[in-house]
């Protein structure tokens, strides 16, 4: 994410490179450069002439190398911008002549998006020290709460921390999927404007009855039927089982203070919890003794670690998460 800034601050403050190679699994990074230099290099009243975009599925290397060998008209640059660049991937060696000996006024941009790139390649060698390369990675999911806390200032709005797990349990972690509906969102509501649980189910369509709070409540409750219903639903939209199995743990590591709490007149600030949610950790303390629940709090880390290839190499998550809800459910 640094790196990001540190390419951006660059472009704003009008230092260029001649080639940009924006690559890697995460494709929200690889588009905001692309995207800011589309919107900052070239000024609007010249980007019909001085801005061109093309795509790799339906472009050529030759193609591209005369529209990057083109001067510009009515600005300082010439921008090209080639998006998914990884259709060109078994001709990209023919650029090494042009980055060897690059038209000065042209910025070339290439976006190969959904997979690492292979450094060994002499086109990587070649332009390595005579452009940028950058490697977009996956974010853990607790980054992904920082971007979006960074997208919604951006807007002039602001979120909370429940709303952003909400938005994360409605839209995985997919950051450009969840940019566009928060931009939706941005023009529907006044600025300065918080986001909250409420507005993102009426406006983003976010399910109040399948998400993690809900799955909590069906655990909390010990019916089964429910939860595998919560959880195929979250399955479906991807959501990351990072997040899931910490707001779990939290819940039932709760459920256990509350169980070991003599006073209960300050329960609630013990919990760290609104006195609104109260009922259900102690409805759910009558369904779990203590003993049970430190059981439960060793499967949630199990889990954890399967998910980490610990135990065995299990990338099905969904088939994970649903052994530990009836695991739960029949502890």
């Amino acid at each position: 994410m640094n790196e990001s800034n540190k390419i951006l601050e660059e472009i704003r403050n009008k230092k260029y490179f001649p080639f940009y190679l924006l690559t890697g699994e995460e494709p929200f990074f690889i588009d905001k450069i692309a995207d800011f230099l589309q919107n900052n290099v070239v000024p609007e009243k010249a980007k019909s002439f001085d801005l061109s975009i093309v795509y790799g599925k339906e472009t050529t290397v030759d193609n591209i190398l005369e529209l990057a060998k083109r001067f510009p008209m009515l600005s300082e640059k010439h921008l090209v911008i080639v998006r998914e660049a990884q259709y060109l991937e078994k001709s990209l060696d023919a650029f090494i002549p042009y980055i060897n000996n690059p038209q000065k006024s042209t910025i070339l941009v290439l976006c190969y998006k959904e997979k690492k790139f292979d450094k060994r390649r002499s086109f990587y060698k070649a332009l390595k020290d005579k452009g940028i390369i950058f490697e977009s990675k996956l974010l853990y999911d607790n980054q992904v709460a920082i971007i979006i806390k960074e997208i919604v200032a951006d807007l002039n709005l602001s979120i909370n921390s429940r709303s952003i797990q909400v938005l994360i349990s409605f839209l995985g972690n997919n950051l450009n999927k969840i940019k566009k509906e928060i931009e939706k969102l941005s023009i529907l509501i006044d600025s300065k404007t918080e986001i909250t649980p409420v507005l993102i189910e009426k406006h983003i369509g976010y399910s109040k009855d399948f998400n993690v709070f809900e799955l909590q409540n069906a655990l909390g409750e010990r019916d089964l039927g429910k939860a595998i219903k919560i959880v195929n639903f979250m399955s479906n939209n991807k959501n990351p089982i990072v997040l899931t199995l910490s707001l779990l743990f939290s819940f039932f590591q709760k459920i256990l203070l509350f169980h070991c709490t003599l006073d209960k007149s300050s329960i609630s600030k013990v919990l760290g919890i609104s006195p609104f949610f109260i009922k259900n950790y102690e409805a759910a303390s009558k369904l779990y003794s203590i003993k049970q629940l430190i059981i439960i709090l060793s499967y949630l880390n199990e889990a954890d670690l399967k998910t980490k290839g610990v135990y065995f190499n299990n990338n099905n998550t969904s088939e994970i998460l649903k052994e530990l809800i009836v695991k739960i459910i029949q502890v």
